[in-house]
């Protein structure tokens, strides 16, 4: 089946001297494996798309470095294959608020990207922190979805409570208007998760750098599963936070999920070409 992945990193080279292989943040090395993030490039991602007919959205994920050069880096993925990378979220930091807001705009008015990115946890501040909100009003505004990362860190400085769904349910009661997807599934707190999203028809689900072996089985997601099978099936979308996990993984367990026919239609592509066409109609009215 066609797959529109919902959350790809930038893919330039990463080289031993990368931060966030080495001394940055040790705890991802020991959970996806030494090196995890080394070797990978723009035309192994993109030979693996044509490959499997997938398309992209591409991430600013600015974990290290400034934003503005991860926001770059996006812009110029899109840039060369627009068939293949449909779309892409710029980074939006709250540790300096106006400097935020002015990043924001350069991204949406001279970079053509549709949608922030906020990783907060590892800013070590929590999604809802009220230096994010000018943020989060500023995106609204312009027509921009918002990404948040959801769910546990392994990081060993900030605090797993940054990314309690919870906060999530506070931005969306602010921010009716806006569109909030919550990367990698908000785990270990998946029945929460499952009731903000509920709750709150604005706000989907992307489930990267999470095998669906553990969804299905005993991995702790409780009845998130039968949630997306059921209430939830519109706003769920296939994700692999490349290169945390390949595609040729994923789509070899997806159907341990058991989905229905037309809920596993959604889940691959049809909720995400439906989400970035109102992101789309978004941007055009802004």
């Amino acid at each position: 089946m066609a797959f529109i992945d919902f959350r790809v990193q930038p893919p330039w080279r990463i080289t031993d001297a990368d931060p966030e292989t080495s001394a940055g943040m040790p705890g991802y090395s020991r959970v996806y494996g030494a090196g995890y993030k080394q070797g990978h490039t723009y035309e192994g991602l993109h030979a693996e798309l044509v490959r499997l007919d997938g398309r992209a959205v591409v991430h600013a994920e600015p974990v290290h470095g400034e934003a503005s050069e991860w926001n770059n880096q996006v812009h110029d993925t899109l840039r060369r294959d627009p068939s293949r990378f449909v779309a892409g979220f710029c980074a939006g930091d709250p540790r300096d608020i106006m400097a935020g807001v002015r990043e924001i705009e350069r991204c949406r008015h001279d970079l053509d990207l549709r949608g922030m990115s906020v990783v907060c946890d590892f800013y070590n501040i929590d999604l809802a922190d009220r230096r994010c909100f000018p943020l989060y009003a500023k995106a609204a505004e312009l027509g921009m979805a918002v990404a948040l990362h959801v769910g546990i860190n392994f990081t060993g400085h900030s605090p797993m409570q940054h990314g309690h769904p919870r906060h999530v349910d506070d931005i969306a009661c602010h921010f009716p208007e806006l569109v909030l997807v919550c990367c990698h599934g908000g785990w270990p707190w998946a029945t929460e998760m499952a009731a903000v999203a509920w709750k709150h028809a604005n706000v989907y689900l992307e489930f990267g750098a999470v095998s669906p072996k553990y969804i299905a089985g005993n991995g702790g997601w409780g009845p998130m599963n039968h949630f997306m099978n059921s209430v939830l099936q519109d706003q769920i979308l296939f994700g692999s936070d490349w290169p945390m996990l390949s595609h040729d993984r994923l789509l070899g367990e997806v159907e341990l999920l058991d989905l229905k026919p037309a809920v596993a239609e959604k889940f691959m592509h049809g909720n995400a070409e439906r989400l970035l066409h109102r992101m789309n109609e978004g941007r055009k009215s802004k």
